[in-house]
């Protein structure tokens, strides 16, 4: 973790200090070597949260957003406690997603955090990238929508159907930058009925965008005209 109390008071690992999970209260102690992002980490054990995961990219991400926003407690009213990864200034959570989840795991953090939107690595299986890419179609040009075919994609299988936003990261690829002229991420739209809508954000737009506390759109089908052929990237 990014984050312990020491004496009382948040705080970044520095050498030689030992602080307390703000989770369990247990000892963290600061590991500030060269091979890792500085960090807390458990004595003895490797986290209190279930929750939790963190790797660079993790570490990444959250590097995006002031240090006041990540990392922040909820703690339910029967007192079961998790750690969000970033909370925003105005109250929605961000979860990074990089690990296998669950559904049942998916459907408990939407309900604890409330109103969340999950950021997913989308590098995480070989394929993902892949398919996610051959089976996109265009359906609107203004504004750009696209769809895909979830039962060849197994990224959109896992996803779809989310009563929240989520957002795939695809990392830095020339194919987005040629078609769209920067490094973009992949917006899956909520819908009830489980269908594929995707809208591409460039990155430092949907940072902007959460920092400003813009809400991120609700796009439907309906405004979109009559599909498009396919687009290869």
């Amino acid at each position: 973790m990014e984050i312990a109390l020491v004496d009382g008071r948040r705080s970044a690992p520095q050498p030689r200090l030992t602080g307390h999970c703000p989770v369990c209260g247990s000892i963290v102690i600061a590991k500030c070597g060269t091979q890792r992002t500085w960090h807390w980490s458990h004595k003895g054990e490797r986290s209190c949260d279930p929750w939790w995961e963190e790797t660079e990219w993790h570490v990444s991400w959250k590097s995006c957003f002031p240090q006041d926003w990540r990392e922040i407690i909820h703690t339910a009213l029967d007192g079961e406690k998790h750690i969000a990864d970033v909370k925003l200034a105005d109250g929605r959570v961000l979860e990074f997603q990089h690990s296998a989840i669950s559904e049942e795991e998916r459907q408990s953090r939407e309900a604890f955090y409330g109103s969340m939107i999950w950021i997913v690595d989308g590098r995480r299986r070989k394929r993902d990238i892949q398919t996610f890419q051959t089976t996109l179609h265009q359906t609107s040009r203004d504004p750009l929508v696209y769809s895909g075919y979830k039962e060849d994609c197994a990224l959109l299988r896992d996803w779809v159907g989310r009563p929240v936003h989520v957002v795939f990261d695809l990392g830095d690829r020339k194919e987005d930058v040629a078609a769209f002229g920067a490094t973009v991420l992949w917006q899956l739209h909520p819908d009830p009925q489980g269908q594929v809508i995707l809208t591409p954000i460039p990155k430092k737009v949907l940072i902007d965008m959460l920092h400003k506390g813009t809400a991120l759109r609700h796009l439907r089908r309906t405004q979109a005209p009559a599909p498009r052929p396919i687009r290869r990237f």
